[in-house]
């Protein structure tokens, strides 16, 4: 939730400055969606562009995918754009699900070991965040214990 919090922060940042890092694919991707997804993806397309997505027409219900936002590389970026498109087209402010699309997408995994020192950094990074308190999703990215819950714990009450 941290992470995604801080990874939130960042693609705002990035897309207001238009500097958003984009990874041009080595080969273009095809990329087939239902008629429903279609009409979305054609209403949404610039939306998508604007966080680097690279997406043009291919034939009947086709689109080519020439380049994905670099922080996607490697993960399931064509998952993640199905979930939006199936949301529906005209709900909500759609940069704001696009940046918390790819914030989820694109975070550390439950279960996913991480070092000391990189959780060491990640706490660094959310000290530095405006609403440090929740992800983009409103789950917490940290608990207050008070000392009578934490002797509780330890059987010290």
């Amino acid at each position: 939730a941290a992470h995604e919090r801080i990874l939130f922060e960042k693609i705002k940042d990035q897309r207001l400055r238009q500097e958003v890092e984009v990874q041009g694919l080595l080969e273009p991707v095809t990329f087939e969606v239902s008629p429903q997804q279609e009409a979305v993806l054609k209403s949404q397309c610039e939306n998508l562009a604007d966080f680097g997505f690279s997406i043009e027409p291919f034939g009947e219900r086709t689109f080519l995918v020439r380049a994905v936002p670099a922080l996607l590389s490697g993960k399931d970026w064509a998952g993640m754009v199905r979930e939006l498109l199936d949301s529906g087209g005209d709900k909500g402010d759609w940069r704001e699900k696009i940046a918390v699309s790819m914030a989820c997408h694109s975070a550390v995994k439950a279960g996913q070991v991480l070092t000391d020192d990189e959780m060491r950094e990640l706490v660094r990074q959310l000290e530095q965040i405006a609403i440090p308190h929740t992800c983009p999703h409103g789950r917490p990215t940290m608990i207050h214990l008070s000392l009578g819950q934490l002797g509780k714990e330890f059987g010290r009450s």
